[in-house]
């Protein structure tokens, strides 16, 4: 009787051992879902800003590729897994070799480096800033046993452009010059035939005149840059007097401007020293030619 007490308990204890064999087999063959994350590298672009770092610009870049399942009935909510940089599993069979996110922070990052290619800036605040619902479809949601209708959304992913660079001093300038034996008459009547001549090459306006007083006042328009994104518009004045004239220009602003599409913001102050140097040699450049016409004439 013993005998078989021991053969029964063998044989529950070995078939045991088989069942727990087979469950191990069969959780070691299983698919696995795993995280995928942002790498540490790529996190600190989703970062607010801090310290002394200002915004200076927006970047946006779109996904072409890969499209997500938008619900109509969420009113094109950004959904979480829309969101640049958050975690989303995947089959362990099927691991990317990098978070998706990545690849459109590096074409952020290479669009502010094309944008600003000698400047000190970085991204920050990456993140998913509209989303593009197309092709209506109905779709059978077996989690909630129900047909739904859906969109494939296509994201757009923004960023802010910052730097650590001091807001640069308004642009000013300012010459004067002689002419000995001029009359006021004769420099006032040179600097104006100048000004119209140059109207549409160099974008001169002329607002007001003062003859009597020897005094004209208008705009004058450059590019600070020659792709022509950054319009730099000063206002001058040119004080004329017998053998001597002076020209000023101050509230000097800026437009961003995208030639492709024909648009232009509105003015702002200049935001970086590297476009503060560039429209001072304008200034100089439109003083120079000025004051070299004046007194060869």
């Amino acid at each position: 009787m013993k005998n078989e007490k021991n053969s029964i308990l063998h044989f529950f204890t070995g078939a045991a051992f088989v069942v727990l064999i087979a469950l191990g087999l069969a959780c070691a063959t299983a698919p696995k879902s795993v995280p995928v994350e942002l790498s540490a590298g790529y996190r600190v672009y989703l970062q607010s800003v801090v310290g002394n770092e200002r915004v200076i610009d927006t970047v946006e870049v779109k996904n072409d590729t890969n499209a997500f399942i938008c619900p109509a009935e969420n009113n094109h909510a950004t959904v979480p897994q829309m969101m640049l940089g958050a975690t989303y599993y995947v089959w362990e069979e099927n691991v990317p070799k990098r978070h998706f996110g990545e690849i459109y922070l590096d074409q952020l990052l290479n669009i502010v480096k094309r944008r600003y290619p000698s400047e000190a800036v970085n991204i920050k605040n990456a993140r998913t800033g509209r989303h593009i619902p197309t092709n209506y479809h109905e779709v059978y949601l077996t989690d909630l046993g129900r047909s739904a209708y859906v969109y494939d959304c296509f994201c757009y992913y923004i960023a802010d452009v910052v730097t650590t660079e001091p807001m640069p001093q308004p642009v000013t300038y300012s010459e004067v010059f002689t002419m000995p034996g001029a009359t006021r008459n004769d420099i006032y009547r040179r600097a104006r035939n100048w000004l119209e001549d140059n109207t549409q090459n160099r974008r001169i306006r002329i607002d007001s005149e003062d003859f009597d007083r020897g005094r004209i006042r208008g705009t004058v328009t450059c590019a600070a840059r020659t792709d022509q994104t950054y319009l730099i518009t000063s206002s001058y004045t040119i004080d004329v007097y017998d053998a001597r004239a002076e020209i000023r220009f101050i509230d000097t602003v800026l437009q961003r401007t995208d030639p492709a599409l024909q648009r232009v913001g509105n003015p702002e102050p200049i935001f970086l020293q590297s476009i503060a140097d560039a429209t001072l040699v304008e200034l100089v450049d439109f003083s120079t030619t000025l004051r070299s016409t004046i007194i060869s004439r």
